[in-house]
């Protein structure tokens, strides 16, 4: 049947298209056409869904005037200032010889801000019918200097404003701020934050100026804004990290981000799981059934139907009415409440709950029919024939063995799609954390040199020399961060390789701190002291660099004032070397001695690194025949100690 109601809607389209073609041709337009102005593409299964209603409502009712189907093919919010000309456009031809349109019915935001915002007395003086959008209505800019990613336009109402135009009916969305400030008021009375979350569509833009309309005057919430225009998706997925337990969220719309691509559906889990215990309730259906606990929202459903028959009660009767407003209503994500330890035990209004697990008896209703059905047969067979019975014996011992193997196999296939469940958590939480770690470096390099090849700027020989300075320690740091990469894949393929050739330890311990010592911290001192001299050890000499220089590297990040010291001491009994790195920064707490060697473990998310330095040194460290641990009795500070042996294996065999 949604087969059948599609391929009807594509032949009217395409039948209207050729009548509109012929009357392009003829140069005229009907004078009695109702002509449907669309805001997309009408192959947009929405669009077509609502249009197939339409003409079918039509033909039930036998409309005679010709239908004309338009659409001002609106794509993304940067070419808003285009809309209304296009709507002018393709309606002009409709106004040929002092004639109009019957009725305009217009379909979906774009077409409605494009339509109210053209001062045209041809266009107020046609009756219209509106539809398939949000009862708040804005008028569009003139031009393209106003910047849109601060654009907050004034919010309509076209149940009572734009009274110069000729509005005989239609059917709206209402996006009640107020019954979800209350929603919200009575689960969380304690928050003083309130987050609202809009994206970079008209629409996010309408939920955004009726928002800030409601919550004028508000004296009891700091209200911050997660807005698309400004925000891209990795920019929201840093900022709802920091939310702590004071805020809440209130969700208009999320299609959109500032990089003008749309977003599947699957990004709003991961916001969901970026902080997975902040509250968060919806005006529309945006996260329900995954991240919102609640809302007020509207009842989506297909409207065609509906405007059609408002377009032929206005030409039957010449009776104008206001626009109806979609009712709305409450509706609740049962596990996610129960996750946010939320009751609805005595709330005085009717809801509907999604996501609420059914009984038993309901979920297996099908599997016990099958038994109780299986046991008949059984029991009539036994009943029928005696001779069976040790066949039948058997039979059920061996039906009980595959049950237990389906039911073990059924527990591994569980546990498996668990693993990929959380492989790919961490691939997203990978991706995340690698944009935002390449992208600062790399926009300091793409900056600084646009700097130095512009021939619009003169820079000094100092500010170039400065500003090379700055390309080569930022394409250090994405140097440094590909060679974590590729060392972290080399381990977890067992490929990195190790140059085993005697080495003088202190030296090269002299030799990391004048290293680290090259990129200076004002007023932090880095030094070397070692007990011994001379002493030659069997190990990969770069290698062992590579762990001297990330211990050093982190010291540096989280040491603000007073020394850093690299030594070493040996110990001819156990054999061995040990090597430490103390600082006088902040320091570890000692419940996170194990945790800051996991793989992209970062005690502050502020500072620069993927959280792979320290889990590379271990596993280094480690292949060379040593340990490190992070000395928690000392409280200067951090230091990190790791032991190596002075002869290796493999030498000694040799």
């Amino acid at each position: 049947m949604p087969r059948m109601k599609w391929l009807l809607t594509v032949i009217l389209i395409a039948l209207t298209t050729v009548a509109r073609s012929k009357t392009t041709e003829n140069n005229t337009a009907e004078d009695n056409s109702v002509v449907i102005v669309s805001s997309y593409n009408p192959d947009v299964k929405n669009i077509s869904d609502n249009l197939s209603a339409f003409y079918e409502e039509c033909t039930k009712q036998r409309l005679s005037n010709p239908i004309a189907l338009e659409d001002i093919h609106a794509q993304n919010l940067p070419e808003c200032f285009t809309w209304k000309e296009r709507l002018w456009n393709i309606l002009r031809k409709y106004y040929v010889g002092g004639k109009k349109p019957a009725a305009i019915v217009l379909l979906g935001n774009e077409a409605n801000a494009a339509f109210f915002s053209t001062d045209r007395r041809e266009l107020k003086a046609t009756p219209v019918i509106v539809g398939m959008g949000s009862a708040t209505c804005v008028k569009l800019p003139d031009n393209d200097t106003t910047d849109l990613k601060q654009w907050n336009p004034k919010p309509y109402n076209l149940t009572r404003d734009f009274k110069d135009f000729n509005i005989v009916g239609g059917r709206l969305y209402h996006y009640d701020i107020k019954k979800n400030i209350e929603l919200i008021n009575r689960f969380y009375a304690k928050r003083d934050t309130l987050v609202f979350v809009s994206d970079n569509t008209l629409g996010g833009v309408i939920m955004k100026a009726r928002f800030m309309e409601q919550m004028q005057g508000n004296g009891k919430y700091k209200i911050q804004y997660i807005d698309g225009r400004q925000f891209t998706f990795m920019d929201i997925n840093e900022y709802m990290t920091g939310l702590g337990n004071g805020a809440v969220m209130l969700l208009g719309t999320w299609r959109i981000d500032s990089t003008n691509r749309f977003l599947v559906r699957n990004t709003t889990y991961t916001l969901n799981a970026v902080n997975p215990y902040l509250p968060a309730f919806t005006l529309s259906d945006v996260g329900m059934g995954h991240w919102t606990a609640g809302g007020f929202s509207p009842e989506y459903h297909i409207m065609g139907g509906w405007l059609a028959k408002d377009v032929i009660g206005f030409l039957n009767t010449g009776v104008k009415k206001l626009p109806t407003l979609v009712p709305n209503k409450y509706i609740f994500d049962f596990a996610k409440m129960k996750q946010l330890g939320l009751s609805l035990d005595d709330f005085p209004h009717k809801y509907e709950v999604v996501n609420k697990p059914i009984s038993p008896l309901e979920e297996y209703k099908t599997t016990i029919l099958s038994v109780l059905g299986l046991m008949i047969i059984l029991i009539g067979c036994l009943l029928t024939s005696l001779y069976f019975l040790k066949k039948s014996k058997k039979l059920q011992k061996e039906l009980i063995a595959h049950g237990e193997e389906l039911v073990r196999m059924k527990e591994t296939a569980e546990k498996a799609k668990q693993a990929a469940e959380d492989a790919n958590m961490m691939k997203s939480r990978f991706i995340a954390d690698m944009s935002h770690e390449i992208r600062t470096p790399l926009n300091a390099v793409i900056g600084f040199a646009q700097v130095l090849t512009s021939t619009e700027l003169e820079t000094s020989e100092e500010e170039k020399k400065a500003f090379g300075e700055m390309i080569m320690l930022n394409s250090e740091l994405l140097l440094k961060l590909v060679n974590d990469i590729l060392d972290i894949s080399k381990i977890d393929v067992g490929k990195m390789q190790f140059d085993i050739q005697p080495t003088d330890i202190a030296d090269l311990c002299h030799i990391a701190a004048v290293s680290a010592s090259a990129t200076p911290v004002p007023g932090v001192e880095i030094k070397a002291e070692t007990t011994v001299k001379g002493l030659m050890i069997d190990t990969d000499k770069d290698r062992l660099m590579q762990v001297m220089t990330n211990l050093l590297s982190n010291a540096k990040k989280f040491t603000e004032a007073g020394s850093i010291t690299i030594g070493v001491e040996a110990d001819s009994e156990k054999d061995i070397v040990i090597v430490s790195v103390a600082d006088t920064g902040c320091g570890i707490p000692a419940e996170s001695a194990e945790t800051v060697f996991e793989r992209f473990k970062k005690l502050d998310a502020f500072k620069q690194g993927t959280g792979l330095g320290l889990a590379i040194t271990r596993s280094i460290v480690e292949q060379l025949g040593g340990r490190i641990w992070l000395d928690t009795g000392y409280t200067g500070g951090a230091r990190f100690v790791f032991t190596h042996p002075i002869h290796h294996k493999k030498a000694e065999t040799a």
